[in-house]
C-alpha cells in the first residue's frame, strides 16, 4: 500500500515536471506599474504566426498581504494599459513584417513561384 502511494506521488511529480516544460512563455513583456502586458507567439505552419496578448494588473489587498494579479483594471489604469497595448501592437506588427520579409526572401531565393 505504501509502495502504491509512493508510486502515485512519483507519477504526479513527473507529470508536474512535464507540464512545466510545456508551459508557454511570453516572447515580449512590458510593465507600467501596476499594469503588465505579455505577448505570446504560436507558430503556424500555413501562414504568419499567431499572437495572443495578456493584460494584467498587480494589486495588494492591504499593506501586509502578498501581491496578486487580476484581469480587471481600475479607472486610473486605463491610459497606462492603452499605451502598453499600443506598444504590444507595434511589436506584433513588426514581427509579422519580419516574417513576411523572410518568407518573401526565401521564395525569391527559390526562383519565385515553384513550377507545377
Amino acid at each position: 500500500m505504501a509502495t502504491t502511494t509512493a508510486k502515485r506521488a512519483d507519477d504526479q511529480r513527473s507529470q508536474e515536471t512535464s507540464d512545466i516544460g510545456r508551459k508557454q512563455r511570453p516572447i515580449w513583456t512590458r510593465r507600467g506599474f501596476p499594469v503588465q502586458v505579455a505577448v505570446f507567439e504560436f507558430a503556424n505552419e500555413n501562414g504568419p504566426p499567431n499572437f495572443s496578448v495578456k493584460l494584467s494588473r498587480s494589486y495588494r489587498r492591504d499593506e501586509k498581504s502578498n501581491w496578486e494579479t487580476s484581469d480587471y483594471l481600475g479607472g486610473n489604469d486605463l491610459l497606462r494599459a492603452a499605451r502598453l497595448l499600443e506598444a504590444a501592437d507595434a511589436f506584433i506588427q513588426n514581427r509579422l513584417e519580419l516574417d513576411y520579409q523572410a518568407k518573401r526572401a526565401s521564395s525569391d531565393d527559390n526562383g519565385g513561384d515553384a513550377p507545377f
